[in-house]
């Protein structure tokens, strides 16, 4: 069963001292319970894990994938290369291969142990529903907002200020960690990941492509606002970042 609940969402500013708060509604998804966990040798859910390598792994992310993959996680073997043709060959190789999904993890976050099971969760517990399921990740620079993001209707995006536990959907959804069934990639055409260069600024990236054609072809996306992995700057970014700087600024930007 599907519930929705109003998210609250910062818009655009209005002048140097007025700022408007919307809220929109969209489908939530209790965190599931009592349903069987899912493992490495899980006969239904058989995930492939993906580490873009376009960057150093720091010694904080290392660990962090050691006591992930330790626990006979498979791994995709990728060298390094750039992020787009990275998260489309692992598109490839699920393709290619028995697996049922993919969890494609980012570099330079601090992944939970259990980021595996916690997220192949609501495959097992809401199958009709899901098809791809992120965390609830956020930026490393300053708003540190999550990268999650939502269109209150006039087609832009804006980020949830405030959100419900469970899964949410969204409209948009960062790639930090993100677990993305098989059955997306035989249904999008190619690239499933890309850049578009008309904004130098280097927006959009890699995930608002994916996210756009998921839109297109009516693939949900859902963000577990329950598991978090930090993103590495020079400290760890979390909510409580968010919500210091929010405190601090107002929703300046």
């Amino acid at each position: 069963m599907t519930m929705a609940e109003g998210l609250q969402l910062t818009t655009e500013r209005l002048d140097k001292d007025d700022w408007k708060e919307s809220s929109v509604e969209r489908r939530n998804l209790p965190e599931p319970t009592g349903h069987k966990i899912v493992t490495p040798q899980d006969p239904d859910i058989r995930v492939l894990i993906g580490i873009p390598m376009e960057r150093n792994i720091g010694q904080l992310a290392f660990f962090g994938f050691v006591s992930i993959v330790t626990q006979g996680w498979p791994l995709a073997r990728l060298e390094y290369t750039r992020n787009d043709i990275a998260r489309n060959k692992f598109g490839e190789f699920l393709l290619d291969s028995q697996f049922t999904h993919v969890l494609q993890l980012d570099s330079d976050h601090v992944h939970p142990p259990d980021v595996v099971q916690r997220l192949a969760r609501w495959f097992r517990a809401y199958p009709d529903e899901v098809e791809v399921v992120g965390g609830l990740n956020f930026r490393r620079g300053a708003p540190y907002d999550p990268c999650a993001f939502v269109d209150p209707g006039d087609g832009s995006y804006r980020r949830m200020a405030q959100w419900p536990g469970g899964a949410v959907e969204v409209d948009a959804l960062g790639s930090g960690s993100i677990m993305i069934s098989r059955k997306v990639f035989e249904r999008l055409p190619k690239p499933w990941f890309g850049y578009s260069y008309s904004d130098l600024s280097g927006w959009p990236g890699t995930d608002m492509w994916f996210s756009k054609l998921c839109h297109e072809h009516g693939i949900a996306l859902w963000c577990d606002t329950t598991t978090v992995s930090p993103h590495i700057g020079d400290r760890l970014i979390d909510e409580s970042t968010y919500r210091d700087w929010l405190g601090s600024h107002g929703a300046e930007q």
